[in-house]
């Protein structure tokens, strides 16, 4: 069998301590083609999740004759006096999890099932990287749409009672329990709706609303709706029974 192993065109040399397969962060940093020092960092954030002997070796010149046997594709001059890091399988995958772009997915695969498993890819491991992704993704979704809700309540435009609804729904993405409360707001119409009763248009209406000073909490909100023109939120007024009542005054029409 080759020593050397090609991950995302890079060639690196398969390395094993103690009878297990493991990588160093120089190794991970260029299968991932991510900056030198990339994995060292994640492994210093995250080392009090991760288990000695098990997900990581520190090894030593000592370390490295007592287990000489057992290594292969290590030199004594790849250790050095303080101890150097090695990576398990288990390791490595918990050190890549903040690496969710779709090439880190390819390379997580490639050095499971040709690195790791020489080939013989693990079932459950599959099973667990394939879980992982779905997780990452529903994470990245979720922070989408925090991240629109956020923009949404910062808009100083929207009603106080929009702004109680979108909060509700930031804490149901952040939770992912489902909150039955929603303020009660009544019926709601929108400028066509009113236009299409007094025979005018949208824009002719919310010009005689707004100058009329219609456009307030007594006479209905403002909420976000769908932009007709592109696939963005606008702040949009809509009238209660009150305001639909009042706009019709203005076109000389009885509620």
């Amino acid at each position: 069998m080759s020593n050397l192993v090609r991950i995302n065109q890079q060639e690196i040399t398969v390395k094993e301590y103690k009878g297990k397969r493991v990588v160093t962060f120089k190794d991970i940093d260029q299968c991932h083609g991510r900056p030198e020092g990339t994995a060292r960092r994640n492994f210093s954030d995250n080392r009090q999740h991760l288990i000695d002997g098990t997900d990581y070796f520190i090894v030593k010149p000592s370390d490295f004759r007592k287990y000489e046997n057992r290594t292969s594709g290590i030199e004594p001059n790849d250790i050095n006096n303080r101890g150097t890091a090695f990576i398990t399988e288990s390791g490595y995958l918990m050190l890549v999890k903040s690496f969710t772009d779709d090439l880190a997915w390819q390379v997580q695969r490639q050095l499971v099932n040709t690195y790791f498993k020489g080939g013989q890819a693990d079932e459950s491991l599959k099973i667990q990287i394939q879980q992982e992704r779905a997780h990452a993704r529903l994470m990245n979704a979720k922070s989408r749409a925090l991240k629109t809700i956020s923009s949404a309540i910062g808009d100083k435009k929207l009603s106080a009672l929009a702004i109680q609804v979108f909060g509700l729904t930031a804490i149901e993405e952040v939770t992912g329990q489902k909150i039955d409360f929603r303020p009660e707001c009544g019926k709601l119409y929108s400028a066509k709706d009113i236009a299409d009763e007094v025979g005018s248009n949208r824009v002719t209406v919310g010009k005689k609303a707004t100058q009329a000073g219609i456009k307030t909490d007594e006479y209905g909100m403002t909420v976000l709706s769908k932009s007709e023109s592109s696939v963005k939120q606008v702040s949009t007024f809509m009238y209660n029974e009150k305001g639909r009542a009042k706009v019709k005054e203005l076109f000389g029409k009885e509620a």
